[in-house]
């Protein structure tokens, strides 16, 4: 019995502490072989979130891993239902992906609860705070987040824009928000949006709200509150009802400011945010490095906000108050509609 008790207890010993000299590396590291298969987890069908995919996308699409037919592809929208949102991402899980990249604060919260074990690596972008997403993230250093969750956070300048709607109109003294009390991305908007609010002695006149179906109703009664203007953040609920807003506004001749570039379009006054095609970009740039070796132990979750301003000419809005372009403003930014 001891001649074959010996030679296994031998293997045995070799097989621990060869596990235990990987050990590190299989915590830290990710380097995955043959082909990847990745999943792209969009939770809506907002613009913010489709310029994410696309810039997503664009670079997943240049790499020699495509081009080569060792990567597939497939995406996925929740169309902002969160019980569809959820079995996707345990389908995601189930169906063994090497990596799913999820677009927003929702899409981050849904796949990190499915995917809590780890076994896929969770890549996320388009999310305003991700520390208070209740996802494990405790800070942005690289020993702050779990092993298999990494990603760019793009925290929406608050009071930067409330700095340029404050020089467009000297007088402003009272703005409100119609905001979603149950999106973490709105409520840390929120509270930037107190801070600076405070700091420049303007007052915030909040309204909540609990779905789409209330955002209309929500901005007619804070416009008749006497605000002179209306601020939208990030917010999954609020953002896809921004012609609502303005028609709201728009009955109180009054304008709408946001951190999204791309309402304009809309006919909202002044827009600074992020350019989230870059952002999809940096995210899928992110994903390509940890392919090629980049060990997750070695990323931090950095605050990634590509500026850009659109404004709308005010003459071309028709509102009451006194909201002009100064020269310094002009030149700053990246678009003026007329």
């Amino acid at each position: 019995m001891k001649q074959f008790l010996r030679p296994f207890l031998f293997l045995i010993g070799v097989c621990a502490i060869l596990l235990l000299s990987d050990l590190q590396n299989r915590k830290g590291g990710h380097h995955i072989a043959g082909k990847t298969r990745i999943a792209i987890f969009r939770f809506n069908s907002n613009q913010i979130l489709e310029f994410t995919e696309n810039g997503v996308m664009d670079i997943l699409k240049q790499s020699k891993e495509y081009k080569s037919g060792n990567m597939e592809i497939r995406r996925y929208n929740a169309e902002g239902d969160m019980a569809i949102a959820n079995t996707i991402a345990s389908n995601i899980v189930s169906e063994k992906f090497n990596i799913v990249i999820s677009i927003s604060t929702p899409g981050l919260q849904v796949m990190a609860n499915a995917n809590k074990n780890g076994e896929i690596l969770h890549v996320f972008c388009a999310v305003t705070d991700p520390m208070s997403a209740g996802v494990g993230i405790t800070g942005p250093e690289v020993n702050q987040h779990p092993a298999h969750l990494v990603g760019i956070g793009t925290f929406q300048p608050v009071a930067d824009v409330f700095r340029i709607a404050r020089k467009m109109n000297p007088e402003l003294k009272k703005v409100g928000v119609v905001w979603c009390v149950g999106e973490s991305c709105s409520v840390a908007c929120v509270k930037k949006a107190r801070i600076i609010c405070k700091e420049l002695g303007i007052e915030l006149v909040e309204m909540s709200v609990e779905n789409v179906s209330q955002v209309y109703e929500a901005a007619l009664a804070v416009s008749s509150q006497g605000v002179e203007a209306l601020w939208v953040g990030g917010d999954n609920i609020v953002e896809p009802a921004i012609e609502m807003v303005v028609a709201a506004a728009k009955k109180n001749k009054i304008p709408v400011f946001t951190n999204n570039p791309k309402h304009a379009l809309k006919g909202t006054i002044v827009n600074l945010g992020a350019n989230y095609f870059q952002v999809g970009q940096s995210a899928a740039e992110m994903v390509l490095s940890i392919m090629n070796g980049l060990k997750t132990s070695q990323i931090g979750i950095k605050n990634i906000v590509p500026e850009k301003l659109f404004i709308i000419d005010p003459v071309k809005l028709k509102m009451e108050g006194q909201w002009m372009i100064p020269a310094d403003l002009r030149a700053k930014a990246d678009s003026i509609l007329r």
